[in-house]
């Protein structure tokens, strides 16, 4: 996780250094809900993902107090649901950015409602949520296990019609979200295509629609077997593959990992950027001196290394 961690962080200081320098990139729309994504995800980078990997190298929690496993559980679950939440969204929004975007987004007030406060929304709702129900817990008191990952359940597991609503809410609506308007989103333009329309300029929006198939896919790889397993815990088997589940919940820190190398290989300019940089490094000229037996003189051959 720390061979990964170090280039993630790297990455993404690039990728916010390059957002800021170029202001009508940043101020597209179809770039906000990427950005906000990505200061997520470096939040997950710098403050979350340092308690897993500590608990992974001693294989106990340190500190073991209570405030540290409120801290680590509310940080794991507020940036994921968040995470996911702006990954449904951005799914969602492409339908309206590359069909719908002359009616839509034209007017301000209609850019505030179906762009900003969308992404405000998925940003806000969990770690507010997340705070009620694991920080201040009013239903029950927290009961942690410093020998467990993530200190054991916060304490409103013991609530099953919470429990089930959370599962349903923060986990299965954005994943089906995801599902949904991708697949629908490729019909749309594979049908487009094939009756020729014209109103939409498809080379303009490529690059959109393959960035959006690859982050979702990505997302929808490390969640779904976790997923699936869960719900299947829940309605049919609670014993199902109980054995793998430990590894399947390690499986969603790689979102944070290699989100900001996803978002770097999708952006064709500052990738265009940093392959000049690393050509112009400067060359060392080696002169090699060749004597010939027939001539008067000897020859220089001139090598750029």
């Amino acid at each position: 996780m720390l061979t990964l961690e170090i280039p993630a962080v790297f990455i993404s200081v690039i990728l916010f250094v390059y957002f800021a320098l170029n202001r009508p990139v940043s101020a597209q729309l179809k770039n906000h809900g990427w950005i906000v994504l990505l200061i997520v995800n470096f939040l997950q980078l710098t403050l979350h993902l340092p308690m897993p990997m500590s608990y992974y190298y001693l294989n106990y929690i340190w500190p073991a107090t209570n405030g540290y496993c409120v801290w680590w559980t509310y940080c794991e679950y507020s940036l994921n649901a968040a995470g996911l939440f702006l990954t449904a969204w951005i799914s969602v929004e492409r339908h309206l950015l590359i069909f719908h975007a002359h009616r839509v987004f034209q007017k301000r007030w209609k850019r505030w409602i179906f762009h900003f406060i969308p992404i405000l929304f998925c940003l806000i709702w969990a770690p507010l949520f997340y705070f009620v129900v694991i920080v201040i817990s009013p239903w029950c008191t927290n009961v942690w296990d410093f020998n467990r990952i993530l200190c054991g359940f916060p304490c409103y597991y013991g609530i099953e019609a919470l429990n089930q609503f959370v599962f349903l809410f923060a986990i299965i609506l954005p994943i089906v979200t995801i599902i949904l308007a991708n697949v629908t989103l490729v019909i749309r333009v594979i049908y487009q295509k094939m009756s020729r329309q014209q109103g939409v300029n498809w080379r303009r929006h490529r690059k959109m629609v393959l960035q959006l198939l690859i982050i979702s896919s990505f997302h929808l790889g490390i969640w779904l077997p976790l997923v699936s397993t869960l719900l299947i815990e829940m309605t049919v088997q609670p014993s199902f593959m109980i054995n793998q589940l430990e590894t399947m919940q390690f499986a969603p820190y790689f979102i944070p990992l290699f989100l900001p190398m996803i978002c770097l290989s999708s952006q064709p300019e500052l990738m265009s950027k940093i392959k000049n940089l690393i050509r112009m490094r400067p060359m060392n000229r080696v002169s090699v001196v060749t004597y010939n037996r027939n001539a008067t003189r000897p020859v220089t051959i001139a090598i750029a290394r």
